[in-house]
């Protein structure tokens, strides 16, 4: 039997888009399926793109990809209701070509990248939501369609962490998103002129900024941080929150974006911007979401779909991963075409490929970063704390200074945070960082 691609791709996002670049640059012939009208249509993620990775397949993905400002400075910091404390990283390194890395809009370098994916010779077909994976007992020999089977040897999963094709199969067994192991992102793109923008923010006419905030500002359980980035005319914002702590409360995702929009830290970025695009995506949590396995008889699955998002507390990186693992399940899909097979052995060597490649090693390091990010307190008793403990060794009250021990503590009880819980807490981050 004849198959009708050497590969299929399911998902036109970083991941899928980098695997059939890298497959068509190979020599093979390879599918692309896209449900959305055009690749990046239904992608509303973005933020920073550091392209590494990219530039194996697009060496000149610098110049060429429609990116919108290349990064300069990044904040992190944690609000309050009526607080914010931040601190910077202003870095001369980024200031200097070639650029590391640039603040992207996914409806324009999704659209891109597939693009280079047929210009490199792979069929790219949008507008199709794959009902299923062809299943052959356990061995998956394509996808069907609108009751048509298209068959490959090979089938790389790249569609996103609600994946439709791999939820309730062999591959991710469970039907349902764990949602512990599952976060909610809610973004909002407004329009500002670029002269505004840049004045603002103090950046030049093609350079960037970027912010990440923990936030106490939202209903007691509810995990969420709150983000923040420039694009050439416009400024993405919104929050990611824990898809569990949202269960059993009685608050709508819209009302966080609003709060946070809210606060005065955020709210004078807003002034005289006009709101052009608002959504939510389902991102997958890390470690914590993988599936049952990244390859099996005829399949591979890559970036989202696969869990393959780091976070070390103070960044949220995915789509380096995604391209990462798309190119890594190329190269095993062009090495089993060579050899002849596609069997579960050749495929095995994708897994070798994570971890010379870094991204298994990475999340593994980085497994119980999730028992630091979720504790309820960093998002209650210590951006609170931090706030108490700077107003007061900041401000002048024209009385005796106190020694900054005793600020510390009552910084402490107006946090409601104990020594113990401190050292704790302390010690916990200390293990699992």
């Amino acid at each position: 039997m004849t198959d009708d691609f050497d590969a299929i791709v399911v998902g036109a996002g970083m991941g899928g888009c980098s695997a059939a670049v890298r497959l068509a640059q190979g020599g093979a012939n390879v599918l692309l399926l896209e449900r959305g009208a055009e690749p990046g249509a239904k992608n509303l993620s973005g933020g920073v793109l550091w392209g590494n990775d990219l530039a194996r397949i697009l060496p000149n993905w610098q110049t060429e990809m429609p990116v919108e400002r290349h990064l300069v400075r990044k904040r992190f910091g944690f609000l309050t209701p009526d607080r914010a404390v931040s601190f910077d990283l202003d870095d001369g390194a980024w200031r200097q070509p070639p650029y590391v890395a640039h603040t992207v809009l996914r409806a324009r370098t999704d659209a891109w990248l597939a693009k280079q994916a047929e210009a490199a010779g792979a069929t790219v077909v949008t507008s199709v939501p794959v009902e299923r994976l062809a299943w052959d007992g356990p061995r998956v020999r394509g996808v069907v369609q609108g009751g048509e089977t298209m068959t490959a040897p090979i089938t790389i999963v790249a569609d996103g962490a609600n994946s439709r094709v791999a939820l309730g199969t062999p591959i991710r067994p469970n039907p349902r998103l764990d949602g512990g192991a599952t976060e909610l992102g809610i973004k909002e793109v407004y329009h500002l002129d670029p002269t505004v923008l840049q004045d603002r923010f103090q950046v030049g006419a093609d350079e960037g900024h970027a912010e990440e905030w923990v936030t106490g500002i939202f209903p007691p359980g509810v995990l969420a941080g709150g983000f923040l980035y420039t694009n050439r005319d416009t400024l993405s914002l919104g929050v990611i929150v824990n898809l569990a702590s949202l269960f059993g409360r009685q608050v709508a995702s819209h009302d966080l974006i609003e709060r946070f929009k809210a606060h005065p830290a955020i709210q004078r970025r807003l002034q005289g911007a006009e709101l052009v695009e608002y959504g939510a995506k389902l991102i997958s949590s890390g470690w914590a979401s993988r599936p049952a396995a990244f390859h099996g008889d005829g399949w591979l699955v890559v970036g989202d779909a696969a869990g393959f998002v780091f976070s070390n507390g103070l960044v949220i990186q995915g789509m380096n991963y995604a391209v990462r693992s798309g190119l890594a399940a190329a190269e095993t899909a062009l090495a089993a075409k060579a050899a002849g097979r596609a069997s579960p052995a050749q495929l095995a060597e994708y897994d070798g490929r994570l971890e010379a490649d870094g991204v298994l090693p990475d999340l593994r390091d980085f497994a119980r970063m999730d028992r630091v990010k979720w504790n309820p307190r960093f998002y209650t008793a210590y951006p609170k704390f931090a706030a108490e403990l700077l107003h007061a060794m900041m401000t002048e009250t024209g009385q005796r200074k106190r020694p900054i021990r005793h600020l510390v503590r009552a910084a402490q009880r107006a946090a409601g945070i104990s020594s113990v819980t401190l050292l704790k807490d302390g010690l916990e981050m200390a293990r699992d960082l």
